[in-house]
């Protein structure tokens, strides 16, 4: 949908357009190509087309302006390697690989095995612009990637959040506004761009603490009819509001400490590349689209897809309530990490599917099957000495180094001059996981994610291989026959609103409040409309603002800090009730503004002098 638009008006066509997903947890959905991620993704179930044609509207006036924006500029490749942030959250299944996998030289011996075995590389490609007024490169921005899950905040989360990612890009580009370019506006929408994409995270978590991570909900008996007499009933006892709250509280610190860390890399980093700086970069592509279904036998995949049942158990970031649940509570049936079923045949062996004990593989042709991606989209891309294979899944750390091993392999076999490849996964699509066949064969969360068997990852690394043997020559890329994709969406619903307010819209402050750290306040703020995505652009301006209360009234927050939460809390008549949160007060006076429009009175926190 958005190569339909910019390649009328940018031509940029579907084999020029990657975009990437860093996978949050706790991002919207409705959008997916797939009927089984939009039915079942999310506890609201259904498809949105606003939805799409908004997120498709906002990403080709992106490119639209990007292009716009072309001008002169220099560029620098380079990376470091970022340790004791990220760990293999699978590392059974990791080391069912052969040969063993083993860390990198320069792993530090203090860590555990977990997070020794990662792939600590965090790539960047450094860009600064001319500015026509001064005659003058300045820094503009970079791409870069990482691998690590967009898990940071905990399972039990409930605000749309960008998580670890979002700490990192922001933190980037207020540096190089604020530290490089010394600009004065420090404007809400950051001038200069950090692009940051997500490497072979299939099997990789951020280092979160255990705390963090909430518990789920239990079998428990019904109390009100637990007695001597009466036939026992059962319910999903959930844990205690203050539990989830300590989880949430925990996890939200780790988010942050994670995030400044990664981004005091992603800013000394960018920094270091000032001296490699050229003016001359060599671009190539390949692109192809796979039929996974139709071409099965040929890409050498299953014909059928399938879920395992220990996707349906969780992954150790969040482990649902299903996690080791057993028939009549004893009989095991799979709904756990690590356990195939050597006696399941045929191509998807040794994974349990949705109720094969009974139903054998029926049950999934017939219910699961058909609502999952049938398609991939897969490019390599060559930016200078740099290869990047993208692809539309969660690569594991295994699998993606070998697929990067193929690349270059095939790359220098035809003589082209690159000294490294990168993976760049969650691309144009999603179709789950890609593991090895020793890590599938292991059966953990991503082995039973793996949809079309053990054969996945050899065939997307003879894909890239391909593809980096085919790359076009030179600064010019002609164009690629991109293949039609007719997509099962599932049930259309509206889930956007899309009702006019009754009354005319205001924004008001009703009240506001300090409580230890956390300033409150309880503010309309427009009709509910108007605040999820839609088609319009994003926010040029902030929503909301903290100030200090002094002659200044410097801003000290507003709603793009991740220290501030806004949360819904009542519905009228097409009006919207929010309840502001912000946990970075410190002793001293407040106020809580909308920009042109009203302020709160003075709000005093902490503990008075």
């Amino acid at each position: 949908r958005v190569a339909a638009l910019t390649a009328r008006t940018d031509g940029i066509g579907v084999d020029r357009l990657v975009i990437a997903a860093t996978h949050t947890h706790a991002g919207p959905g409705h959008y997916f190509e797939a009927a089984a991620y939009n039915d079942q993704g999310s506890s609201v179930v259904g498809f949105d087309p606003l939805m799409l044609d908004s997120l498709t509207a906002r990403i080709a006036r992106a490119v639209h302006v990007a292009v716009a924006d072309l001008r002169a500029a220099r560029v620098a490749w380079g990376s470091r390697a970022v340790w004791g942030y990220t760990r293999i959250r699978s590392l059974p299944a990791m080391l069912h690989n052969i040969p063993p996998p083993a860390a990198r030289p320069d792993a530090p011996s203090t860590l555990f095995p977990e997070y020794r075995l990662v792939d600590p590389e965090l790539a960047m490609l450094r860009v600064d612009q001319l500015d026509p007024a001064t005659g003058r490169y300045r820094p503009s921005g970079a791409f870069s990637v990482f691998a690590m899950h967009g898990t940071g905040n905990a399972p039990a989360n409930d605000l749309l959040d960008a998580d670890i990612h979002g700490i990192v890009e922001r933190q980037l580009e207020r540096h190089i506004d604020r530290d490089l370019n010394h600009r004065s506006d420090r404007s809400f929408v950051p001038r200069a761009f950090h692009l940051f994409a997500n490497g072979t995270e299939g099997d990789v978590s951020p280092a979160w603490p255990p705390q963090s991570r909430c518990a789920v909900p239990v079998l428990a008996v019904l109390p009100a009819l637990d007695g001597p007499f009466t036939r026992s009933l059962w319910q999903w006892r959930p844990p205690t509001a203050a539990h989830v709250t300590a989880c949430q509280h925990a996890a939200r610190q780790a988010v942050v400490r994670i995030g400044e860390a990664l981004g005091d890399s992603a800013s000394a980093l960018f920094d270091a590349l000032g001296g490699a700086l050229t003016d001359r970069m060599e671009l190539a592509r390949a692109f192809v689209t796979l039929s996974l279904r139709d071409s099965a036998s040929v890409l050498g995949l299953c014909p059928t897809p399938a879920v395992g049942m220990s996707a349906l158990a969780g992954a150790d970031d969040s482990h649902s309530r299903m996690q080791g649940w057993r028939l009549f509570g004893a009989f095991p049936v799979g709904l756990e990490e690590g356990s195939p079923n050597p006696d399941v045949p045929g191509c998807q062996a040794q994974k349990r599917e949705l109720l094969d004990g009974l139903f054998g593989d029926w049950l999934n042709k017939v219910a699961v099957a058909g609502a999952l991606p049938s398609f991939a989209q897969v490019s390599v891309l060559r930016l200078g000495d740099r290869l990047i294979g993208t692809l539309p899944g969660e690569v594991t750390t295994t699998a993606g180094r070998r697929m990067r091993e193929q690349m270059l392999a095939a790359a220098r076999e035809r003589g082209l001059p690159v000294s490294a490849a990168l993976i760049m996964g969650l691309t144009n699509g999603y179709l789950e996981y890609i593991t090895t066949p020793e890590e599938y064969t292991a059966q953990y969360y991503e082995g039973g994610s793996t949809l079309y068997g053990p054969g996945e990852a050899a065939m997307f690394g003879r894909t890239l291989a391909e593809l980096a043997a085919s790359v076009s020559s030179g600064d010019s890329l002609p164009p690629s026959h991109a293949s039609r994709i007719v997509a099962e969406l599932g049930h259309a619903r509206d889930i956007v609103p899309r009702h006019p307010a009754k009354r005319a819209p205001r924004s008001t402050i009703d009240t506001a409040w300090c409580s230890g750290d956390t300033l409150y306040a309880r503010l309309e703020l427009g009709a509910v409309r108007d605040w999820p995505v839609s088609t319009g652009d994003v926010a040029a301006r902030p929503r909301v603002e903290i100030v200090v209360d002094d002659a200044a009234g410097s801003v000290v927050s507003w709603d793009d800090d991740p220290a501030l939460e806004l949360r819904l809390q009542a519905r009228h008549r097409g009006l919207a009730t929010w309840e502001l949160r912000w946990s970075g007060a410190s002793r001293g006076t407040y106020r809580v503004r909308i920009p042109e429009g009203p302020e709160s009175d003075v709000v005093r926190c902490g503990p008075q002098p």
